[in-house]
């Protein structure tokens, strides 16, 4: 399952960067830590032929306490790379407060939903997924009444 997570994060990611002209996607590879399970999705890419990194991390899930972990783990990740760096949140689905929490961490974000917002030196690139909601079929037509009926017919 977290194998299916990360694979399904590496081609949002590599989707999001790609719809962007100005953006070369150089190299994507998933790094293991040695202390813990877990893992970060770091992104080579050129902007305008200058060198930029996004170091990302992948949540299951948006609850509070999952995110400040992540954006702790991300902080320490992103002062480990030198040159111009990009920490990342990835999630399958990030609510309207989980974005907010994100920007205000001056951390980027993307969904599987479509929803994205990065900073990438000169490139600023935000998507935003419009909800999903079931189309009701139209009304049908009333039946005729009596009273309707009779003036249908004198029509």
């Amino acid at each position: 399952m977290k194998r299916q997570l990360e694979n399904e994060a590496v081609e949002a990611l590599r989707q999001t960067l790609g719809q962007i002209s100005v953006v070369k996607t150089k190299e994507i590879k998933v790094e293991s830590h040695r202390h813990r399970s877990d893992k970060s999705i770091i992104a080579h890419v050129e902007i305008y032929g200058h060198a930029h990194r996004l170091v990302c991390r992948v949540v299951p899930d948006c609850n509070l306490a999952e995110l400040q972990r992540t954006f702790r783990e991300l902080r320490k990740l992103h002062a480990r790379f030198q040159g111009e760096t990009t920490p990342v949140l990835i999630a399958p689905e990030l609510s309207e407060e989980a974005q907010a929490l994100c920007r205000e961490s001056n951390t980027g974000f993307l969904d599987f939903e479509g929803n994205a917002r990065l900073y990438l030196d000169e490139v600023f690139i935000v998507k935003r997924s419009l909800t999903h909601h079931k189309t009701l079929p139209p009304p049908a037509e009333p039946l005729p009444t009596s009273e309707t009926a009779r003036f249908a017919e004198i029509a």
